[in-house]
């Protein structure tokens, strides 16, 4: 330590030649999630370290967020540019451990550790060992100095704080957390503006909404970020660092001027030209359906399939059946009644659940269920995962085989969807037990808790594997174990499903949201989805609101901390979500059962997700990209006013839709219009697709046109949304490849419409083109085919 006060003394002189300093109110922040261990080492020594944070930013004062999460590191690192020439003693407290490292220069390769604890203390408690404090430092003023501090935490309350005591004050304890304005990100002052935000691009263009995307700025130092504005107005709240933003809440078929600005450290702006954008106009459903009522009266449908032996399997909630039905002779047979094993007492709960093995028929006729079967409480009800083995010659379900119990339960966000993947894994969803509200309102909400199974996507083998029923590979451990967690920070995922996308497996999942801000997610392992710190876009929405029971700040902080993953689709992303008042007048929808349509029978419609909607009283269409991992339409409504649907299955051959509808509960139109007795209580209904006008455009002439048209080619570059089409398409470009050409054939090779590609996404106009089916091809430059799709106008 002698050593390191007489090289502060004798790099006096050197520090000079460097500019005079002031704090320029923040220092670096980086945060490495996942890493075990309570030791700084164990940061220090992942090869993540130092390059690959998992969150880069910065905090305004010497501190660090608490209670981030479990198994995370810290470092906080830049400059101090101390006020007063003198005698500093600084001090750093940390969970689980936590070191301070100053340089003698404004070089960090002059940095030495001046404080340390290797023990957990208390947010700002400065004296639980003596390490924390450094010896007496002279500093003097305008010099800037190198400074880092290191926090390593592995599970409980995390903490990271540096203050300091500067001259003439007690040297017993800090005087206060170092603030922002003695702090600075970067070496030397910056006059220079970052290069200004260009390539501006709309992608994802709906009715209310469209992602902003821009090619990222550069700068003499650094870019800290960005601010998008639109009409003038800025939208984001906290600075962006990603060259993207999600733009919501816009009306239908309006122009929306965008700007982007670019700044760094120093406060130097670059403001990028305006850039307009048009939303969409409403699509309206123009496909035709024939409707049917497979069975009716059953005790609250909850879980529908379409089984591998061509028969509707289901559950009814209420009665704690399982059964299975003909669809075409509406034949009913009841395959197990649980009777006392489940409980059902009041509100959400009874037998939810049902999936089948992938192998029902050839071997693993094995099918599984969630269920409450026990009652602690009025509110508090304990859930079973079992499985069973589905008797052919009896048609009886036979041998329960508990999977999982025990598992927390409420009369209240439940959620409780069984969906098998293609990896032969089971996937269940619980919900939060509606912590936060009614009922509930004083229950811990545990969503972000990953030692308890609420708010969270579980994941289990089907069958026994090595005595185990959890997954070996499943990415959370507790004491060494692997635990059933897949996902977490969900509030109440009613609907569950995967989907093919071009052959791309893909894991969906419709969620209720509080107020507003229903989701649409990609459920992927290890994931954060937020809840209830985010609810829907990391857009700001709930900031200074209390949801789930928590008191949100600021959205987007809690998004970048958690680095929680956005949804596909918010329903919707109101900026001024309601505090109460009639619920069926909220902007929501209730998504419940979700599926997934993957067949070509239906034009348009391959590729789409199919929700059944509670409070909207419709099925939802969501057409996905050709990667599955945007939705690049509207929403499309299907089937209003024939009933409160719990849940939506598909025909194998993709001209069926079957829905199963609540014995009871409201639903409601866009403007309410409330029925509170829904039309076809306890029902089956199916819904059969009817080509209708457009069997005249396959069939007409002298030969049948379907004979020769040319089969479909895709480019997994390439979206046309929507198909059919009425006064317009949208080529989506995704390639961003200039000189493809896109060009509208009818019948008979006629060029009709032909227009080139113009950025990401490519408006034509199709109202003065008649009714009809048209084959559309894109070209590239060099006029190799790329596309081609049938495209069906119907007016």
């Amino acid at each position: 330590m002698k050593q390191l006060l007489l090289s502060f003394v004798c790099l006096v002189a050197i520090n000079t030649l460097h500019s005079q300093c002031t704090g320029t109110g923040s220092i670096n922040y980086q945060q490495w999630n996942n890493i075990t261990g309570g030791n700084v080492s164990n940061l220090t020594s992942n090869a993540n370290y130092p390059n690959n944070p998992s969150v880069t930013g910065s905090v305004n004062l010497f501190e660090a967020p608490s209670n981030i999460g479990n198994n995370i590191g810290v470092r906080i690192y830049g400059y101090i540019c101390p006020p007063v020439t003198g005698t500093y003693y600084f001090w750093v407290a940390a969970d689980n451990a936590g070191e301070l490292w100053l340089s003698t220069t404004s070089f960090s390769v002059n940095k030495v550790r001046i404080a340390y604890t290797s023990k957990a203390t208390k947010a700002r408690q400065w004296n639980a060992s003596t390490s924390q404090k450094s010896v007496a430092i002279p500093l003097v003023a305008g010099i800037k100095y190198y400074v880092e501090a290191l926090m390593k935490e592995s599970t409980g309350n995390d903490n990271l704080a540096v203050g300091w005591s500067k001259p003439g004050q007690s040297s017993s304890a800090p005087s206060e957390v170092i603030p922002g304005s003695s702090l600075s990100r970067d070496l030397v002052s910056d006059i220079e503006a970052p290069s200004v935000p260009s390539g501006l691009a709309a992608n994802f263009i709906t009715t209310s909404s469209y992602v902003l995307a821009w090619l990222p700025s550069v700068d003499n130092i650094a870019v800290t970020g960005y601010d998008v504005y639109r009409n003038g107005v800025k939208l984001n709240s906290t600075t962006l660092i990603a060259p993207s933003y999600s733009v919501t809440g816009l009306a239908p078929n309006t122009t929306y001027n965008m700007t982007v600005r670019a700044k760094d450290a120093a406060g130097n702006e670059s403001v990028s030209a305006e850039f307009p954008v048009t939303t969409l106009p409403v699509t309206v459903a123009t496909e035709s359906f024939n409707m049917r009522t497979v069975i009716a009266r059953q005790r609250m449908p909850h879980d529908l399939l379409y089984g591998p032996d061509d028969n509707l399997w289901y559950t009814e909630r209420f009665a704690g059946t399982v059964s299975f039905v003909n669809p075409s002779t509406g034949t009913k047979r009841v395959v197990l009644t649980l009777g006392s094993k489940m409980v059902r007492v009041s509100g959400q709960d009874g037998l939810m659940g049902l999936a089948l093995h992938p192998e029902f028929l050839t071997g693993k006729p094995f099918v599984y269920i969630a269920y409450t079967y026990q009652s602690l409480s009025n509110t508090v009800r304990r859930i079973r995962v079992e499985r069973y083995s589905y008797d052919a010659f009896t048609q009886t379900l036979i041998d329960p085989v508990t999977i999982l119990e025990n598992i927390p339960g409420s009369n209240d966000h439940n959620s409780c969807r069984l969906a098998v993947g293609p990896d032969t894994k089971l996937y269940f969803t619980i919900g939060d037990m509606g912590a936060g509200q009614f009922d509930n309102i004083s229950r811990t909400n545990n969503s972000q808790n990953l030692s308890v199974y609420e708010g969270k996507i579980l994941r289990f083998n089907t069958e026994l594997e090595s005595g185990s029923w959890i997954p070996a590979d499943n990415p959370f451990t507790s004491g060494g174990q692997p635990t059933a967690v897949f996902s977490f920070g969900h509030r109440n995922a009613q609907g569950l499903v995967w989907g093919n996308v071009n052959g791309t497996s893909i894991l969906y999942s419709s969620e209720h949201g509080p107020y507003s801000d229903d989701e649409i997610n990609i459920i992927e392992s290890g994931r954060n989805y937020g809840w209830p710190q985010v609810s829907g876009y990391c857009d700001g929405n709930y900031n200074g609101r209390n949801i789930g029971g928590f008191d949100v700040v600021n959205e987007q902080t809690n998004c970048t901390t958690l680095n929680a993953k956005e949804p596909l689709r918010s329903i919707f992303p109101s900026s001024n979500p309601p505090t109460g008042g009639d619920n069926m007048l909220w902007p929501s929808i209730g998504p419940s059962g979700t599926d997934f349509y993957g067949s070509t029978s239906i034009p348009g419609w391959q590729n789409s997700l199919l929700v059944a909607t509670l409070k909207g009283g419709v099925i939802a269409r969501y057409k996905l990209s050709n990667d599955g991992l945007q939705i690049i339409s509207d929403t499309i409504n299907y089937f209003r006013g024939m009933g409160r649907y719990r849940d939506v299955a598909v025909s194998p051959d993709g001209l069926k839709i079957y829905v199963a509808c609540d014995s009871s509960g409201s639903t409601s139109g866009p403007t309410g219009n409330v029925t509170t007795t829904p039309a076809n209580p306890g029902s089956i209904l199916e819904f059969t697709y009817v080509p209708g006008s457009m069997r005249q455009y396959v069939q007409t002439g002298p030969t049948t046109i379907q004979n020769t048209l040319p089969a479909d080619k895709k480019d997994n570059t390439i979206d046309i949304y929507p198909n059919p089409a009425t006064n317009f398409i949208v080529v989506y470009n995704y390639a961003a490849e200039a000189g493809r050409m896109v060009t509208l054939f009818d019948m008979n090779g006629r060029t009709v419409k032909q227009q080139l590609t113009n950025g990401t996404a490519t408006r034509i106009d199709t109202r003065e083109v008649p009714n009809g089916m048209y084959i559309l091809r894109i070209t590239n430059a060099t006029g190799s085919i790329l596309h081609t799709e049938k495209l069906v106008i119907r007016k």
